[in-house]
């Protein structure tokens, strides 16, 4: 690109970090050393820090001082492409010559930071870079605020943001340069975070003439600061801007480096739709990258939790808590009413129960416990995504896992079916079982469920959740049966082929003295509230074999 500019009539100055080898660095050196060409002396340049900008102005001073010809001083970088002939930016330059190009937006009056600090970032000290010593800044930033530091900017400053890609005037360069309170200027900015952004867009509105606050060079990026990066098939969107650079450009983006240097149509532009917007795909770019697709995690793009919501499922699915306490072989009885995929209790702790006991699952997806628990939330997002084209059903209840259990009543696509108090059929007591043992387990699992149910309560609850009382479900059984069939997709609407069997009350008695007889000493024990009369009542009023759904 040095080598274009050069040799279409623009005066180049390079500045190479001195991070890059000597060898490198000598390469480049004795590559352009036909052209008239200057090297700025090198920096070592982190990103956000006030070395950065420190480069950058020093190279520009190197070339207004070099070449008196000089008018306009553009900032770009190695990343960038000049999109236009450069005939035409020094045309334009020319027509607008006591014009500085910068994006320049007032602190607190405009927005421009989309994410992450912004008055802050003149206000506390950053001593620490934040890509070499990341814990160290995070926990210098939350020291001061702790301790109320607040720095204050100098009265001759109006402070303002914006991209860091600039057009100056050679006037106003020389004005920056040597400003008389250039000194009091840089002692706080060197202070300041991603001072490239700040300085000059800040003192151009001190010396300019007359700005136009909007950059030369088109970029975009997301609420992470990450650049939108353009390849071979991004030409056409390029053509439609009327910038003179962009930024950022693969750099093995060949056809466009050809396109715009060689003047060479890359054949992979006719593979994209002509009638793409370039907001629309820097949107969709932004969206991929932040977002993702949803229900997709995999190694390639895997959210951390600072950037991302709780990543969500790839399709609807439908989870049965507590039905199979209740009802015997409820994954048969759901392929028997259409259902695509039926599992049985995927977060049991000691199993996977995968569709008929199968080792494997669309994806590779193993059921294999020790696995699973290594990240609930990956197993049942990468299940669902594996195998997106059918709804899924399964079996599950609180105590398999709290956690999961949080994350489906989070998950939008998750349809959940809920009968409150079903544990209490599967609570039998274990051979040898102390009765002081029996009743804690007994109320464990009833705290289980009263902060599952107060969680199912809160704003977070996206999940479309159907509730059944105990009582309820045995006085009619075929309700929840019949509200899960009518969520199977694509089953005809019906009634009822036949109902799961009925687990038999056998025992429920005993365990009903049990537990009054374990909580009788004491009477405000959280297992005695729980509503064993009404259940026994309910179980009395239960539609015998012979009477229908």
């Amino acid at each position: 690109m040095a080598s274009h500019l050069h040799d279409h009539g623009c005066r180049v100055v390079i500045h190479v970090d001195s991070a890059t080898s000597d060898r490198e660095y000598d390469k480049l050196v004795q590559d352009l050393s036909d052209r008239d060409i200057v090297f700025a002396k090198r920096h070592r340049c982190e990103w956000g820090t006030y070395a950065l900008h420190e480069a950058a102005l020093e190279a520009s001073r190197l070339l207004i001082e070099s070449f008196q010809d000089v008018e306009h001083v553009c900032l770009v970088s190695g990343s960038c492409l000049p999109i236009r002939p450069v005939a035409e930016l020094i045309e334009h330059l020319a027509q607008n010559p006591d014009t500085d190009f910068v994006e320049s937006r007032v602190l607190g009056q405009e927005q421009w930071v989309q994410d992450g600090l912004a008055e802050e970032r003149f206000s506390l000290y950053f001593p620490f870079g934040w890509r070499s010593n990341r814990w160290l800044f995070d926990k210098f930033v939350d020291l001061q605020r702790r301790m109320g530091v607040k720095r204050a900017a100098p009265k001759h400053l109006t402070l303002a943001l914006g991209s860091q890609w600039w057009t100056l005037s050679r006037q106003t360069l020389r004005a920056i340069l040597d400003d008389p309170l250039k000194g009091e200027t840089d002692r706080f900015f060197r202070h300041c975070w991603i001072v490239d952004e700040a300085y000059v867009q800040t003192l151009v509105r001190r010396h300019s003439k007359k700005l136009v606050t909007r950059s030369l060079c088109l970029t975009e990026f997301d609420p992470q600061g990450k650049p939108f990066t353009f390849y071979d098939d991004h030409a056409h969107l390029l053509q439609s801007t009327d910038h003179f650079f962009a930024r950022k450009i693969w750099h093995g983006a060949t056809g466009l480096y050809n396109k715009y240097l060689s003047g060479v149509e890359p054949i992979t532009a006719a593979r994209r739709p002509k009638r793409e917007a370039l907001p629309d795909v820097v949107a969709a770019g932004r969206d991929r990258r932040c977002r993702g697709r949803t229900g997709l995690l995999s190694q390639s793009r895997f959210p951390a939790q600072g950037f991302t919501r709780q990543p969500q499922t790839a399709r609807s699915y439908l989870v049965l808590d507590g039905y199979d306490f209740l009802f015997k072989d409820m994954p048969e009885w759901l392929r028997a009413q259409g259902a695509d995929t039926a599992h049985g209790r995927l977060f049991h702790p000691e199993r996977v129960e995968l569709e008929q006991d199968s080792g494997i699952a669309p994806g590779a997806v193993v059921s294999n416990a020790k696995i699973r628990d290594w990240n609930e939330q990956q197993f049942l997002t990468n299940l669902i995504w594996s195998d997106q084209e059918r709804q899924q059903s399964f079996l599950f209840h609180v105590s398999d896992s709290t956690p999961m259990a949080s994350f489906l009543l989070r998950d939008p696509n998750a349809q959940i079916f809920f009968i409150k108090g079903a544990w209490v059929f599967n609570l039998t007591p274990s051979a040898g079982e102390d009765p002081r043992q029996f009743r804690r387990r007994a109320l464990r699992l009833k705290l289980l469920e009263q902060k599952h149910i107060a969680e199912l309560e809160q704003q977070t609850t996206q999940a479309r959740v159907h509730v059944w009382e105990l009582a309820d479900v045995l006085a009619n059984p075929a309700a929840p049966l019949r509200a899960v069939a009518d969520a199977i997709e694509g089953r005809p609407a019906a009634e009822l082929s036949g109902l799961p069997t009925m687990r038999s009350e056998h025992g429920m008695d005993q365990l009903v003295h049990r537990l009054h007889a374990e909580t009788a000493r004491e009477e405000r024990s959280s297992v005695a509230r729980f509503p064993l009369r009404r259940l026994r009542s309910a179980m009395d009023a239960r539609p015998g074999p012979s009477e229908g759904a």
